[in-house]
């Protein structure tokens, strides 16, 4: 499904405020076109400071469906992370925002900053993946942390 320009011109005037207005621990951000041709944006996300993640460079994409804004976009890391919202094989996160909060004035930024969040604070109460769930501990996303996300 062809995406509209209304679509890019949102999505571009808000990369332009977050160009105006940066979230500091964000970088990178490279919007393009994937093979099924709708918007995504890419970036790398920094580890909120005081958390399993900290120190972190953990690499993401955000897609963007035909009926953006209409619909929420999707969020999913590219780097392992080891964390209890976040699915071990695909990355996509489960975050309130983007499933049953999500409106069309919620913003790209607003999305990110709800993310970054859920880092520090993980919902260990509504787990992405139940059976995996012993294996989510602050310790396990440190170790993994330090194995798969150092440097951009």
């Amino acid at each position: 499904m062809a995406t509209s320009n209304r679509q890019v011109i949102r999505i571009q005037r808000e990369l332009t405020a977050l160009e105006q207005n940066p979230l500091n621990f964000i970088q990178n951000l490279v919007l393009s076109v994937n093979e099924e041709g709708l918007q995504q944006i890419t970036g790398v996300m920094l580890g909120p400071e005081n958390s399993p993640y900290a120190g972190g460079y953990f690499r993401f994409v955000m897609t963007f469906p035909a009926a953006y804004p209409f619909k929420s976009p999707s969020f999913a890391f590219a780097t392992a992370i080891c964390h209890p919202n976040v699915h071990s094989g695909t990355g996509q996160t489960s975050d309130d925002i983007l499933f049953t909060m999500w409106a069309p004035r919620i913003t790209v930024s607003q999305v990110l900053e709800s993310i970054h969040s859920l880092l520090s604070n993980p919902n260990y109460d509504t787990p992405i993946e139940a059976e995996t769930m012993l294996d989510k501990s602050p310790e396990k996303a440190r170790e993994w942390t330090l194995a798969f996300a150092q440097g951009p």
